[in-house]
């Protein structure tokens, strides 16, 4: 019985032993040969980590191959991640005791490095923890001597030298080169998901003004690629050398500017600024812009105050910042505050002034309304009116009543022409007059004159590739209405709770249309105003202004990308062109032109110019007290050597004979001569704006407008 029993127990283990094995047989079967593929691909998954390095950033050259920017070497002081988990708490806490004190080492006390900023740097989850996280940058080769001789010393720590931009002629073109800066969070959010072979990581830089982020996708270098096995732990194993894939450097950009040009226009300009200064305040800023009018290029484009990139390169203090924004800190790092609480902005120096300052273009805005004449058939070029020196909108003495020339000047009859070199205001408050009278009775449309002043490409972005281009504005009956009615909305008090005082407030008057055809309601960028000039000088061409002429490969002269000349539109002159060129040609070159005096000394016989200046009203400060006028001028080459036009505005600093002008003759002067063939641009290209003052001080400022 007993024997019977066992033998029963005995089977039934074996058939459970039987059945848990074939389950097992059975769960490897279906393992290996049915989720086999899967799972290793998960496996492979799991223990490969990819390590992506940036690759340098191509170079920008001007359009005769000078090199404006490229990369230089930096020794940086990086920490191994995966080392440094190796070492236990008490070690860990030493190494970054030790790397504090070294990097600190001649530094003043707010440049300190602490520990505790090296380990939350350790802990920034931006960075790789396959790749060194960088914790110092632009070290001395003293100091890189030291850690290599003192690794025992820094366990995990390691020396590098990296490419970072560099910029051999300092501030010059600044503005059209941009800079370059750490990624932002919503910058690496619209990009991390990007395909193609550039990659993007969250330590990772990009241009952030300029060219550099107008062509991003171009100067951008392909990452290099390197992919390693892991362990479970997440410890390489090995690296997978057959997924390598080395950084290659971004394309070279070409720029249509000639760096010789463009360092005259920023002496100029800076210069004469200087000048302005020393006679009047504030005269702070400025910009000038010189254009090809056959084609649109920019040749060269100033705008001050201006900036070194190299500042920016690696980051950037808060002190640093607020200085390019204008501001001063306090003790507590907070912006000053006047007594009224707002914080003191003195001019922004990252701000292009050429392509988004929105200005007044005063009296060079004579061209545009001038040509909505014509298109109106309100005056016929070689008609000719008075000017007493007054003109009368309404009859009494009520404000706005009588429009006077500058100083009440009178010029007696004149013409197109006449109007143009002697600046006549008179004539032009006229064709505001004749434009608004005859819209009111419904002979033109409303906004007549503004939709052919629209046509040289006022109240509209040029398009030029540069990002942050402002469109100018061009006010219309329409739009002051719905100013007023916006401004009713948002704050009934400021019309009394009154929506017919806002409705009359918005209304169009007379006088407005006889300041904007004098260029003083109006706001227009001085790129604006030079393309606009530009159509006039070529013979009625529109081009988009381009500040790139090609692209090609890295360090070569294969063509990725050249850039024709883009035309937006054409301008119908008409007989009236050689009333305007021979007026602006007076202004320079006849007693009794606005900027005649200017140009005395000037080669006019072998290198005709024409050109017109501009005397912009800023109004009044708070206190109730005139602010200085911005000075304007425009000027463009004649004749065979006619691919040449500048465009200056320069805030604060008087009439427009006074700045602007001295300012134009100074960079065009160099190419009438041919001096510029010989000159080279200084290494630096440092600039002595009072010494350049004092050199130009023979140039007469004297001029009416």
């Amino acid at each position: 019985m007993t024997s019977d029993r066992s033998r029963h127990r005995l089977g039934l283990l074996a058939i459970t032993a039987l059945s848990l094995f074939g389950a097992l047989f059975a769960r490897l079967w279906f393992l290996q040969i049915v989720e086999g593929s899967t799972l290793d691909e998960q496996v492979t998954s799991n223990s490969q980590q990819v390590v992506i390095t940036p690759g340098p950033r191509g170079r920008i050259l001007d359009r005769n191959g000078i090199v404006l920017v490229e990369n230089r070497e930096t020794i940086v002081v990086a920490v191994d991640l995966r080392a440094y988990n190796d070492l236990d708490r008490t070690e860990q806490k030493a190494v970054l005791a030790r790397l504090a004190s070294a990097l600190s080492r001649g530094r003043p006390p707010e440049d300190k490095v602490t520990a505790r900023f090296l380990d939350a740097r350790l802990g920034d989850e931006r960075f790789s923890r396959f790749r060194p996280i960088p914790v110092a940058e632009d070290i001395t080769v003293e100091q890189e001597i030291y850690f290599r001789e003192q690794a025992a010393r820094f366990p995990s720590v390691v020396v590098e030298r990296q490419m970072v931009r560099s910029y051999p002629y300092g501030q010059l073109a600044a503005h059209v080169l941009g800079y370059v800066g750490a990624l932002s969070e919503d910058e690496y959010a619209a990009r991390k998901d990007l395909a193609g072979p550039k990659p993007y990581e969250k330590t990772d830089e990009i241009g952030k003004s300029g060219v550099e982020r107008q062509y991003e996708e171009y100067l951008r270098g392909t990452p290099g690629r390197q992919v390693f096995e892991v362990d479970r732990l997440g410890r390489v194993v090995r690296e997978l050398t057959s997924q390598r894939r080395e950084p290659q450097q971004g394309d070279d950009l070409y720029l249509a500017i000639d760096a010789r040009v463009q360092y005259k226009a920023e002496q100029a300009l800076q210069g004469r600024l200087a000048a302005a200064q020393g006679r009047r305040t504030p005269a702070a800023a400025g910009a000038l812009v010189v254009l090809d009018p056959t084609n649109g290029q920019v040749r060269a484009m100033a705008s001050y105050p201006t900036y070194d990139p190299a500042d920016l390169v690696g980051g950037i203090s808060q002190e640093l910042w607020a200085d390019l924004q204008g501001q001063t800190l306090d003790e507590d790092g907070k912006p000053v505050t006047d007594e009224d609480g707002k914080v003191v902005e003195g001019p922004s120096k990252l701000l292009n002034r050429a392509t988004a300052g929105g200005y007044p273009p005063a009296s060079t805005f004579k061209l545009a309304s001038g040509y909505a004449a014509l298109k109106l058939g309100l005056i016929d070029p070689a008609q000719y009116v008075q000017d007493p020196g007054y003109w009368r909108l309404c009859e009494g003495d009520g404000p706005g009543c009588l429009k006077r020339n500058a100083g009440s000047q009178a010029h007696g009859s004149v013409d197109l022409q006449t109007a143009l070199t002697v600046s006549s205001d008179v004539y032009f408050y006229r064709i505001g007059d004749m434009s608004w009278t005859q819209a009111k009775n419904g002979a033109l449309p409303e906004d007549g004159m503004q939709q052919h002043i629209e046509e040289l490409g006022y109240g509209a972005k040029t398009g030029i590739d540069l990002p942050a281009e402002s469109p100018g504005q061009v006010p219309t009956p329409k739009s002051e209405a719905a100013i007023a009615a916006k401004l009713f909305e948002q704050d009934p008090g400021y019309y009394d709770n009154d929506p017919e005082v806002a409705k009359d407030a918005g209304r169009w008057r007379t006088g407005y249309s006889a300041d904007l055809a004098i260029g003083q309601k109006v706001t227009a960028t001085p790129l604006q105003t030079a393309n606009a000039y530009a159509a006039l000088a070529n013979g009625g061409t529109l081009y988009r202004p381009r500040v790139v002429d090609r692209i090609t490969k890295a360090n070569s002269p294969t063509l990725i990308k050249s850039f024709a000349p883009e035309v937006i539109r054409q301008i119908d002159w008409g007989p009236a062109r050689s009333s305007f060129l021979a007026g602006f040609a007076g202004a320079v070159g006849t007693p009794g032109g606005t900027a005649f005096r200017t140009f005395q000394g000037f080669p006019l016989d072998t290198w005709p110019v024409a050109g017109k200046t501009g005397t912009a009203q800023t109004g009044k400060d708070k206190l109730g007290n005139q602010r200085p006028e911005n000075s304007l001028f425009v000027g463009f080459s004649l004749g065979d050597g006619g691919t040449w036009l500048a465009s200056a505005m320069l805030e604060g600093a008087g009439a427009g004979a006074n700045a602007a002008a001295p300012a134009v003759r100074l960079t065009l002067e160099p190419i009438a001569t041919g001096e510029i063939d010989a000159f080279k641009v200084p290494k630096g290209a440092s600039i002595d704006a009072e010494a350049v003052a004092e050199q130009s001080s023979a140039i007469s400022t004297e001029g009416s407008d």
